[in-house]
């Protein structure tokens, strides 16, 4: 009769404290907002086919920032990550680490990425906290710095920006990483304090810096015209 011992307890055990859908709703706003500052300034930009390394820079320069006004407009923790990143920055803590890794699992079992999420409520020492994270598929644009045929101008830079970078290598609609959010709900039981806006970061924009601000470039070389017959 163990069995139905152990039967009735689990019956008797609290349930997991289930995420609000406000903040469920939140967090997959925060992802919309992005991906539509992305198509606009980025991904459109080389649909156009711009030159990708100015897109490459103007991507390198504001998407951090997008990430703190997405943040600090909707009072959560709004990143990006990924298993192998190309800023050191952007590694995944433990909890992030099995979504990813189960992310994964599902694809290669056949499911559809693009029904992936994953939203739960979990205990990190003192605090209590929301905790949201949904895949990013790599589209043909994002080949342009993840893929396995990169400009050698990017690369350049990639190696003076990024020695360590494992962000690379990755083909069309494979899984490259996810959106993460975290939210402090209580600390100690208690309500979380107030949000604390994130500060702008120090680092200037691209029309701001200086020369050596940046990592140079090669430039690429242009065939001269011919001089005229005369």
């Amino acid at each position: 009769m163990a069995w139905l011992a152990a039967l009735l307890l689990a019956g008797c055990a609290p349930k997991p404290e289930q995420p609000s859908p406000a903040d469920i709703q939140a967090a997959r706003r925060a992802a919309v907002e992005f991906e539509l500052r992305l198509k606009r300034e980025i991904t459109g930009r080389l649909e156009r086919e711009e030159d990708p390394v100015a897109v490459y820079m103007s991507y390198a320069d504001h998407t951090p920032d997008w990430g703190r006004e997405i943040s600090n407009e909707l009072e959560l923790n709004f990143s990006r990550t990924a298993l192998g990143v190309r800023n050191p920055a952007n590694a995944p803590d433990a909890w992030e680490s099995r979504q990813l890794e189960m992310f994964n699992f599902y694809m290669d079992a056949g499911l559809d990425p693009d029904t992936f999420e994953i939203a739960e409520i979990v205990q990190e020492g003192e605090e209590t906290v929301f905790r949201w994270m949904q895949p990013v598929r790599m589209m043909d644009t994002c080949l342009t710095c993840h893929g396995e045929k990169i400009d050698p101008r990017i690369k350049l830079l990639l190696a003076q920006e990024y020695p360590l970078d494992e962000a690379a290598g990755y083909a069309e609609g494979q899984i490259g990483g996810a959106y993460s959010v975290r939210k402090v709900l209580r600390v100690k039981d208690q309500p979380a304090p107030p949000w604390t806006p994130i500060p702008a970061p120090q680092t200037p924009l691209a029309d701001q810096r200086l020369p050596g601000d940046a990592p140079l470039v090669a430039p690429v070389a242009t065939p001269s015209a011919e001089a005229p017959q005369q």
